[in-house]
């Protein structure tokens, strides 16, 4: 509060954004410093109203023991990508989440539903049409992150960060405690990080002593964080390849003679 004359003069500060690294908001740390009019009422009331699609459900946080036990390799090499397990539950508030306008943000979502799931994602295939190939040589480039949002991959940059905001898209971003947390989990499970963001896969497979085989296949093993609004709408997924630490082959041998 500054004086001017015999009168006292209470500079007004623009409200600010909620700081997660600010231990100073509930009580004012300047000695002249007074509280925004609305707390600074004698009577002040308190109305609490559930949003509609507001649920929460439990959240167990990870399942450690079946992360690392690693979806079953039992699938037809046909599907590309195999039934995804989920391993992990959490909740990230609003204040972690960046979505288009706050005052829509808040009434659409409160609170976001995040899921890790385990899948394993074709990388190679070929076929032995001749039933004459004894070995296979596998050479492919696998994007170690890749970002969905509204069902399109998009591309993002560390330049994106703003306000230790990460934005994948001009509408959607994510506090970076989440982004450092969900790579700090990937690294316990065996994610290798770094600076590229793709890995090159180059390797030969051989058949030695098989009576022949139809088809091949490699698999990747992919852990996805699956982000969902209240309303249980799917805001983005953020993917993580285990490659080459996680590759499994597969071979059909159905029309081997």
């Amino acid at each position: 509060m500054a004086k001017w004359c015999l009168f006292g003069c209470v500079r007004v500060v623009k409200s600010k954004p909620f700081g997660i690294r600010d231990s100073f908001q509930v009580k004012s740390v300047a000695l002249d410093g007074f509280p925004p009019y609305f707390l600074s009422r004698n009577r002040l009331s308190i109305s609490t109203e559930t949003p509609q699609h507001f649920r929460l459900d439990e959240a167990p946080g990870l399942n450690s023991k079946l992360r690392f036990r690693l979806p079953e390799f039992d699938f037809p090499l046909a599907l590309k990508v195999c039934k995804a397990v989920c391993v992990g539950k959490w909740y990230c508030p609003i204040m972690f989440i960046k979505e288009g306008r706050l005052k829509d943000q808040v009434n659409r979502s409160l609170y976001y539903e995040m899921t890790l799931e385990q899948t394993w994602k074709q990388i190679f295939t070929c076929q032995n049409e001749k039933n004459q190939q004894n070995s296979v040589l596998i050479d492919v480039t696998v994007d170690k992150e890749v970002v969905f949002v509204g069902g399109n991959k998009v591309m993002w940059y560390d330049t994106n960060v703003v306000d230790r905001v990460m934005w994948f898209t001009s509408i959607i971003g994510l506090r970076m405690e989440i982004v450092e947390r969900m790579k700090w989990e990937q690294a316990r499970g065996g994610w290798r990080g770094g600076e590229e963001r793709q890995v090159k896969i180059k390797r030969v497979e051989e058949f030695k002593g098989s009576s022949g085989w139809k088809k091949f296949g490699c698999y990747v093993l992919v852990e996805r964080f699956v982000l969902k609004r209240m309303d249980r709408s799917l805001a983005m997924t953020y993917s993580f390849s285990h490659s080459p630490a996680q590759v499994q082959m597969g071979v059909d041998h159905s029309r081997a003679k």
